[in-house]
């Protein structure tokens, strides 16, 4: 007849319960056998960028961001443009065919669109900013619109309900505003963060503010395994965010990584605009001509004036 193991009696020494305690539950545990373990071993795919993740300072970041304010110019002329109109809130969007085009930047402010008639390529919108100068030509209306960028009711009568799209929005999606470290009231933070995809640097601007608050200007989310930019946030004075960018495939050209896709959201506008670009179709440093950023009225042409104040007239 087997031994029956006999347990501690009450008041017994706690370290001698302990040891028996233990060796009960390896028992219970060794009974289930290799089939019933409770444990196992799950081999998890790391996606390559993770593994790829590379390491940089603060300097060296600042300075990845700072490099797109030292490109002369970019142009691009194997593009496609595709706008979608509508606050997500309001339960419905419009989204307009998309369509060929082709652009031309030069530091510090100027740029110029062009959206082109999927069949036959010509032009059916062609915009020009330079500074707070604004022009489009519109050859389907045979309208020249001249107007100012900062002007609140820029508006674009052109797509139904009319859209605030300005050429700087575009601009300072490709070309990032560099960061000042020595401007005055002005901090930079650095911190990291995942996803299931990625690692990433944020460099997070703020400005100081009365009392105790500061004001966050823009978020930068730098990805680990190129060491490229993958978004960028805008924000306003009281925290609201103007621009929501998103970069995919970053690939270099010219010195620099450049977007295969740009994603631009402007929520407080209610429009979003997709920017994609054929493989190896930048150009960096071109030597543009101050001719490609010269737009004039074509002769017989209605010349539009758009004021601030002057809703009714919609670009």
């Amino acid at each position: 007849m087997k031994e029956i193991l006999q347990l501690p009696a009450p008041g017994g020494s706690g370290r001698r319960a302990r040891g028996l305690a233990g060796v009960l539950l390896a028992l219970a545990l060794g009974l289930l056998g290799p089939g019933c373990s409770i444990k196992r071993t799950v081999n998890v795919e790391v996606p390559a960028r993770i593994l790829a993740a590379r390491e940089a300072g603060f300097d060296q970041l600042v300075g990845i961001v700072n490099g797109y304010s030292g490109i002369p110019d970019l142009a691009n002329a194997r593009m496609k443009v595709t706008l979608t109109y509508g606050r997500w809130e309001s339960g419905e969007q419009e989204e307009y065919r998309r369509a060929p085009g082709y652009l031309l930047v030069r530091n510090p402010d100027s740029l110029r669109l062009v959206v082109q008639n999927p069949i036959t390529k010509t032009a059916i919108f062609d915009v020009l900013s330079v500074g707070d100068d604004f022009s489009a030509w519109v050859p389907g209306k045979l309208r020249f619109y001249r107007g100012s960028n900062s002007a609140e009711d820029l508006l674009l009568e052109e797509l139904p309900g009319g859209i605030p799209l300005r050429a700087p929005h575009i601009y300072e999606a490709l070309i990032p505003a560099g960061i000042d470290l020595g401007a005055g009231g002005v901090r930079v933070s650095l911190e990291e963060t995942a996803d299931n995809e990625a690692k990433y640097y944020i460099l997070s601007s703020y400005r100081e503010g009365e009392g105790p608050r500061i004001h966050c200007l823009r978020r930068i989310w730098i990805e680990r395994s190129r060491l490229a930019i993958a978004r960028q946030q805008i924000f306003r004075e009281d925290g609201r965010i103007i621009s929501d960018i998103e970069y995919l495939g970053m690939e270099p050209a010219g010195g620099i990584m450049l977007p295969a896709e740009i994603r631009l959201e402007r929520p407080e506008d209610g429009y979003a605009v997709k920017l994609e670009f054929e493989g190896d179709s930048w150009r960096v440093a071109r030597g543009l001509r101050d001719e490609a950023f010269e737009l004039s009225p074509p002769p017989g042409a209605e010349i539009v004036t758009l004021g601030n104040t002057e809703k009714e007239q919609r670009f």
